[in-house]
């Protein structure tokens, strides 16, 4: 059976190992007074009866020196008792040359011993560190036929040799003086201690803790449950803790439910959650595919009762989709909120749903390394636990502002409670003054009073002073916990090197993997060293993943990952790398290969990986979760090549999800949205036109967040034209969408009817299915129709306005998308207010209303408001009505999504005048004013001038005032050729004339 190391070679590894030097005393003199063939075949007999010895107790000669011999214990096989075994050989040394006493040839060896931390080659040929050359001073100090063993070694091996102390030397290379130790064989009848392995011993010192989570979980038996979170720092028994409460509720009837959050996943929406689905589902094709009917039983068999809605709901939130639409994806409406928020529901019905007849304990472990969405869960799990019987129960190490939640912060053990596990460890009494040297030492920490607890057991130490503690942790070179635990792991002897693969997979890991990345070991090898893993206490089950294990602690993973050089890691790094770039469907989430592609310096499949894992969580609406992965991808893009031959793609690809995300998170007007988006075009322009036509999305954003009209309308232009020769209808056509939209604001409607012309000759109603929810997130006919309407009236055309709201309207109907007929029906009201029908507004306003409300549309329910509420007022219900116009004007404001600020804000003037707020209303108007001069929102515009002078009229201002603001109108309107709002001002200037 092969062993671990057998084809797996590191360029080198830091590890402790044992040297042994052995020299012929005075060789040369031997020499001159034998036959040189004589003395030659001596000396071989000699190292092949050294070399004997040293492989019997695990060793390796590393060098012959012609006269003497380098071996190491601890290498290339790592070994538990590599101390003792060195020691060991060095007297049974001295035994070879006690044989020779009475041969023609005698010998006598010089031997020295010790113990260290060194870095070396996989290849042997290069060992840096102290304990080398320390046994080489040794040995020339020693005695012949005598060993000398330094501190280091002693400390590890008194409970086997009795030593006595030579003296103290001063040796080349090293500052202070040495102890030199002579060892000698002990005759003991009854074996030493070893450490007490039951890693699941009752917790120590945490009775308060264990006492307020028992008084919550019985309030929940009461059907009033709450949260709680635990928060300490790393190693403070968080876990253990949590672990302790849940085996006191054994003997009770109840679910527990372990979820456990991963470093390196904040960027995978609810991945806690989604590992719970797959464990319930068996295959993780149900949820990828969408069957319901899978999903359903699962839910069922597992006694989880839940409506239809709440498996499509989670559904369309697991479902694959196509990566692409990704960078389509348009946030006018906050659908996508909506849409998070409706899942967070679902899956906190899926935990609760049971709860009324089994009491559940929902336990969060590690929150710190949440998602936005899994935190969001939790916390709707708390809002829930009042009313129900269930105990959320988060573990984190950082704080978070929880007004639902009760906190229970861990602090050091008392020392009572580290005296009384040590005591534990040792299983007897300890000796005097070791529990207060380790309570010195830990802090209070438990998981570093265990461990240190077990580093004294493992070697017996003689003494009661501080001194003696002190001095044994130096040897050890031990510092620091990450170094008790590094110890751990070395006493593991060749299963190390599978923690080693492991903790580069991540805490955790499955066997299959770690055999893919052991090449030439069997499976049955790993298995066994796995086995030794988890009997050491290094590694555990996973309680998350069925058939797959996790690191008992992170700091022990850390241990381990750290305990490798920079040049293997990235060499394991990059195993991991290549088996995930040649999977079909890589077997680790997309987040974790990126990561691993970045470490193994694989930056083009790192930003690839980077980006898919943005991308699908842009599906989900999950923002915060996809910009996690975007930073990482900008800086794997950056370490790119200029000359790369995908660096460009890559780029693209990054900033189109940037745009999407900024324009998500921090509005359409964010100014990183806008700098994602120029970059992109400044980047795109220099393409070939097929590759602008792939990323038209880009020109979309570009356009899409425009700071003003007026620089809108000139990149609706452009767009347009550098879209006409693309073979592409629906790019065509989309950029044509882009023009008409901007054009009516702009009051330019012969070229906003001219791009809806050509625009709709390139529909394809089957192609729009696919798009109304990447461009604008709504059908593109019934927006192109919608305008049309709009500038027709404007025009002064009726009958073609007319004729094209009702086609807008049927139009929207027939898609049944939610989207499309809001927006619609928007346009609808937008034309019935410009004829002051307000009837008609209201009517159509509560439609808009209730299918908003269904659809959770934030921004068209403010608007719905604001025009039934302008309505009311127009009519009859002043006071209902000022309340509602200002309900929805406060929203859209909050919210930032309003694009008609021109009409909205005629409306709100309106408002103030029928409230008798006159000179408020006219300090609205010529606000709206300015902002309609100053960013190209002029289609509007003649008809605040048209207000702003009967607003003048109200309030007695001078008749050149009134009829300045009425010329102005005419122009306006004139030189827009909006023949219907030049004819509303001329009517009011000859009105004013005849008054």
């Amino acid at each position: 059976m092969k062993n671990l190391d057998a084809r797996i070679r590191f360029t080198g590894e830091r590890r402790q190992v044992t040297a042994l030097f052995y020299d012929i005393v005075g060789s040369t003199e031997l020499l001159l007074r034998s036959e040189p063939e004589k003395f030659f075949r001596s000396v071989s007999a000699l190292h092949q009866s050294a070399e004997t010895i040293i492989k019997k107790h695990g060793g390796f000669l590393h060098q012959r020196l012609g006269d003497g011999g380098c071996c190491f214990f601890g290498y290339p096989d790592q070994s538990e008792d590599a101390a003792e075994s060195a020691v060991q050989a060095s007297l049974e040394l001295l035994g070879i040359a006690a044989s020779t006493k009475k041969a023609r040839t005698a010998f006598r060896l010089r031997i020295g011993v010790a113990t260290g931390l060194v870095v070396f080659s996989t290849r042997g040929d290069e060992i840096v560190g102290t304990a080398p050359v320390l046994a080489a001073r040794l040995q020339a100090e020693a005695e012949p036929n005598s060993v000398l063993v330094a501190d280091s070694t002693v400390q590890l091996t008194r409970h086997k040799f009795d030593y006595s102390l030579v003296r103290k030397a001063k040796l080349k290379g090293f500052e202070e003086p040495v102890a030199l130790w002579r060892p000698q064989e002990r005759d003991r009848s009854t074996s030493a201690l070893s450490p007490f392995n039951e890693w699941d011993r009752p917790i120590r010192g945490r009775e308060r803790e264990l006492a307020a989570l028992s008084s919550a979980w019985n309030s929940a038996l009461g059907g009033k449950g709450s949260s709680i979170t635990v928060v300490g720092e790393a190693g403070i028994g968080k876990s253990r803790l949590i672990g302790e409460f849940a085996r006191s509720l054994s003997q009770t009837s109840h679910e527990t439910l372990i979820f456990q959050c991963g470093r390196r996943l904040e960027s995978q929406p609810l991945h806690p959650f989604m590992s719970f689905l797959e464990r319930l589902v068996a295959e993780s094709s149900v949820l990828k595919d969408g069957e319901s009917g899978a999903f359903m039983q699962a839910l069922q068999t597992a006694g989880r009762d839940v409506n239809a809605t709440v498996v499509d709901t989670i559904l369309s939130f697991t479902s694959d989709r196509s990566p692409a639409t990704s960078r389509n994806i348009r946030v006018s409406d906050l659908s996508g909120r909506a849409f998070r928020r409706k899942v967070i529901e679902a899956a906190a019905d899926i935990l609760t749903c049971r709860a009324t007849g089994v009491p559940t304990l929902l336990v969060f472990e590690d929150v710190h390394w949440a998602d936005g969405m899994t935190l969001e869960l939790i916390d709707r799990l708390g809002s829930l636990a009042g009313k129900l019987p269930i105990l959320v129960v988060q573990t984190s190490r950082i704080r978070r502002s929880l007004a639902l939640a009760t906190e229970i912060e861990l602090s050091g053990l008392a020392s009572a409670a580290v005296r009384d596990l040590v005591a534990s460890v040792w299983r007897e009494r300890p000796p005097p003054g070791l529990s207060d040297f380790i309570l010195d030492q830990c802090d209070g920490m438990p998981l570093y009073a265990e461990e240190l607890a077990n580093f004294f057991l493992g070697r017996q130490p003689l003494g009661k002073a501080s001194s003696e503690w002190k001095g044994l942790l130096l040897e050890g070179g031990v510092s620091s916990l990450n170094d008790l635990l590094s110890a751990r792991l070395a006493a593991t002897g060749s299963a190390r090197r599978a923690a080693q693969f492991a903790s580069v997979i991540g805490r955790e890991f499955n066997i299959s993997l770690l055999a893919r990345l052991l090449e030439g070991v069997s499976r049955q090898t790993v298995e066994v060293a796995v086995e030794r893993l988890v009997s050491q206490g290094i590694i555990e089950p996973s309680s998350a993943t069925p058939g797959s294990f996790q690191f008992r602690h992170v700091l022990t993973q850390e241990a381990a990952y750290s305990s490798l050089l920079k040049s293997d890691r990235r060499r394991i790094h990059k195993r991991i790398a290549e088996l995930l770039i040649g999977e079909a469907k890589p077997s680790l989430p997309a987040a974790i290969a990126a990561w691993q592609c970045a470490e193994a310096g694989l930056h083009d499949a790192a930003a690839r990986f980077a980006l898919a894992a943005a991308e699908a969580s842009v599906l989900r609406s999950a923002m915060h979760e996809a910009n996690v992965s975007l930073e990482l991808g900008a800086q794997e893009v950056d370490s790119l090549s200029r000359r790369h031959p995908d660096r460009t793609e890559l780029a693209l690809g990054l900033l189109e999800l940037q745009g999407v995300v900024a324009t998500a998170l921090e509005g359409e007007g964010s100014e990183s949205a806008r700098r994602a988006y120029s970059r992109a075009m400044q980047l795109l322009r220099k393409q070939a036109l097929a590759v602008r036509s792939k990323h038209f999305p880009v020109y979309w954003g570009w356009w899409f967040t425009a700071p003003n009209i007026l620089t809108q309308q000139s990149r609706a232009r452009i767009l347009v034209g550098d879209m006409q020769a693309v073979e592409d209808q629906e790019t065509r056509l989309q950029s044509y969408h882009c023009g008409w939209a901007t054009s009516f604001h702009a009051g330019e409607h012969e070229f906003c009817l001219d791009c809806v012309a050509r625009g709709l000759d390139l529909y394809d109603p089957e192609r729009a299915v696919r798009n109304r929810a990447f461009f604008g997130g709504h059908d593109a006919k019934v927006c192109g129709l919608g305008e049309s309407a709009l500038s027709y009236l404007l025009l002064n055309d009726a009958d073609a306005s007319e004729h094209a709201i009702r086609q807008c309207l049927d139009w929207a109907a027939s898609t049944d998308h939610a989207g499309s007929m809001v927006h619609a029906l928007y346009y609808a009201i937008v034309l019935r207010r410009c004829q002051s029908r307000y009837d008609d507004v209201h009517d159509l306003g509560e439609q808009m209303l209730a299918l908003a409300e269904r659809h959770g549309l934030a921004a068209s329910q403010a608007r719905a408001n604001m025009y039934c509420g302008w309505a009311e007022l127009m009519t009859s219900f002043a006071e209902r009505g000022e309340e509602r116009f200002q309900h929805g004007l406060l929203l859209q404001q909050q919210l930032g999504t309003d694009d008609n600020f021109s009409m909205h804000s005629d409306m709100h003037a309106q408002v103030l005048q029928r409230l008798g707020k006159s000179a408020e209303a006219l300090a609205t108007i010529h606000k709206a004013i300015n902002v309609g001069r100053n960013s190209g929102q002029r289609f509007w515009l003649a008809e605040l001038y048209r207000l702003s002078a009967r607003l003048r009229r109200d309030l007695n201002d001078p008749p050149s005032l009134i009829r300045g603001d009425l010329t102005r109108a005419v122009q306006i309107a004139e030189g827009q050729k909006a023949a219907w709002l030049a004819e509303r001002a001329k009517r009011a200037l000859d009105g004013l004339a005849r008054s």
